[in-house]
């Protein structure tokens, strides 16, 4: 293993981690972000591409297996993810446990077919921008089909957040609740430090 062989895996195990990590955490749908990823991902895998592997069967074939295999783990992937909306109106999402497991299984498939692409003498397909190119897919497939939950979920009733949950639709009402007490006491807070700044000026004005 040369070092730029090393440094590409090192970064790529350092983009998993950090992928993996958020991938679990509650944050903001952003969008934007959900377009533009997969994009980046396919510009580097265009340019880190060997322009001989358009001309090769063999590479051909491992790229369309990896890309199939990536789309498809990346749909399921995108039913796993959990998407709500907070009483703003403002779109949050979480992965679960079959979101890793699933990220898991694709991290597996990827370094079987680089197995193969080896003894097949065809290494250059399962390089850095095969590897760019399984990501932007998966990315792809998980961002539309959580794209397409969100835009099915159900409209707000009453006032409460219609939630999409793993394959359906639900409304998580305990989980809302608690976040809008705890806005109102932080509301409460805020106001309650005005209201006694105002005081305290009052008395200097008049003390």
């Amino acid at each position: 293993m040369n070092l730029s062989t090393a440094a590409d895996v090192l970064l790529i195990a350092a983009a998993v981690v950090w992928v993996l990590a958020r991938q679990v955490r509650a944050a903001r749908v952003r969008p934007r972000l959900m377009l533009l990823a997969p994009l980046v991902l396919a510009y580097f895998w265009i340019r880190g591409l060997p322009a001989s592997s358009w001309h090769v069967p063999a590479d051909l074939g491992l790229l369309a297996a990896s890309a199939v295999l990536s789309l498809g783990l990346g749909a399921w992937r995108g039913q796993t993810i959990q998407v709500w909306r907070d009483a703003d109106g403002t779109w949050w999402r979480r992965g679960s446990a079959l979101t890793l497991v699933l990220w898991g299984v694709l991290i597996v498939a990827r370094g079987l077919l680089y197995g193969v692409s080896v003894a097949v003498g065809h290494r250059e397909a399962s390089n850095l921008g095969a590897v760019l190119l399984a990501l932007a897919l998966s990315f792809a497939a998980q961002n539309a089909v959580t794209a397409l939950r969100m835009g099915a979920a159900r409209p707000l009733v009453g006032g409460q957040p219609a939630v999409s949950v793993g394959g359906g639709d639900t409304v998580l009402r305990p989980r809302l609740a608690a976040h809008d007490r705890i806005r109102d006491r932080r509301h409460e807070r805020i106001q309650a430090r005005r209201q006694e700044r105002r005081e305290r000026r009052e008395d200097r004005r008049f003390g």
